[in-house]
């Protein structure tokens, strides 16, 4: 015996397959493409946080290594920073200042243009992610 009212749940799968008013393709398509830009807002901003915590280890990274001797110039850790996030960006600009009291500090400055994936949102095309670190040399 059915209860009032109830129909089988491939019974309604098929009622709803079967109905094509066009009301929901028209929906779908208008909001389609805010869908497609916040999608691409949100995965070019998790890849830009996501590669300034890469930055910001390789950094911390080389600040240890001069501290403890296994780098010895400034010259040499600007370089193996620059080797580091070579793939991530080419045209970051990296300075490393070791000063007067045994202080390492230690900028990388990226454009936000190279860690973006899909370059659709213009709001990071002028803007930059600046890294930077400091680390007591241990002498």
């Amino acid at each position: 015996m059915l209860l009032a009212g109830f129909c089988s749940p491939t019974r309604r799968l098929r009622a709803l397959w079967v109905q094509d008013g066009g009301a929901v393709s028209v929906d779908a398509v208008l909001w389609l493409p805010v869908f497609i830009f916040l999608f691409a807002l949100l995965a070019d901003a998790s890849l830009i946080l996501g590669d300034q915590a890469r930055v910001l280890r390789v950094v911390q990274d080389t600040n240890r290594a001069i501290s403890i001797g296994r780098i010895r110039t400034s010259e040499d850790a600007e370089q193996y920073i620059r080797d580091q996030i070579s793939d991530l960006s080419p045209n970051a600009d990296v300075e490393t200042v070791i000063d007067d009291a045994g202080v390492i500090h230690s900028t990388v400055v990226l454009p936000m243009s190279d860690m973006t994936a899909t370059g659709m949102v213009n709001a990071f095309k002028d803007l930059s992610v600046t890294v930077t670190a400091q680390h007591m040399a241990e002498n």
